[in-house]
């Protein structure tokens, strides 16, 4: 299905740089008209993940003339779930997690076609997330375990996207990206019996370099 996807995007931007000349056919959209754009990443749900985001756009014209965009957005996940052994009296883990992401950002467009529209831009984001997992065995030589998980991020993407409206109130995108991401994650653990209890805490700090070759398919209503 990626490969599909991303098949699919080459040949979107084969199409726009065939149209890459100016034109001085009317454009199908008037931002001037439309200036909100709301959207929904439909390539999570294609590829049967989760979660997926939406995006505000507020279009607007530069001092210098440019077509300009600011953007925000953000996505939800939640989780739970007990998953227990098919045999009978078998182990019990118990699991549960809330996560949330939110960017802001800015994006510079170029128009090829009457139809199709060029951008590039920079989104910061900042994001949070929990989970709590227990553990209950069966066997009495295996401890009951309980482990929190925390996390917070906070990062940078540079993301270049082609547009194509379908009308002046529809329109499909695809973006590529590349994103800096510095992570923050504390991992708690507990462990008890009736003669002593034990804990252990862990941190770890990451930082990394994520390239997105499909980072999102987005489906859009202007207004």
């Amino acid at each position: 299905m990626k490969k599909r996807l991303l098949i699919l995007l080459f040949c979107f931007g084969l199409s726009a740089l065939g149209f890459a000349q100016e034109t001085a056919e009317p454009t199908v959209f008037d931002y001037a008209k439309t200036k909100h754009e709301l959207s929904l990443d439909i390539a999570p749900i294609i590829d049967g993940s989760y979660p997926t985001n939406l995006l505000y756009r507020r279009h607007y014209v530069s001092k210098k003339g440019k077509n300009v965009a600011l953007r925000l957005g953000g996505s939800i996940g939640a989780n739970v779930g007990q998953f227990e052994n098919n045999s009978p009296g078998g182990n019990v883990q118990d699991l549960n997690g809330q996560s949330f992401q939110v960017y802001i950002g800015k994006e510079w467009q170029k128009t090829f076609h009457p139809r199709i529209i060029g951008y590039y831009g920079t989104d910061l984001s900042f994001g949070y997330g929990r989970s709590f997992n227990e553990f209950t065995p069966n066997d009495p030589n295996q401890l009951p375990t309980t482990r929190r998980t925390t996390s917070a991020n906070i990062g940078g993407t540079a993301f270049l996207g082609m547009r194509y409206h379908l009308s002046k109130h529809f329109s499909i995108s695809a973006e590529t990206s590349g994103t800096i991401n510095y992570t923050n994650m504390t991992i708690y653990d507990f462990r008890d019996t009736q003669t002593s209890s034990g804990e252990q805490t862990i941190q770890n700090n990451n930082l990394g370099l994520f390239l997105s070759p499909l980072r999102a398919i987005r489906f859009s209503f202007h207004f």
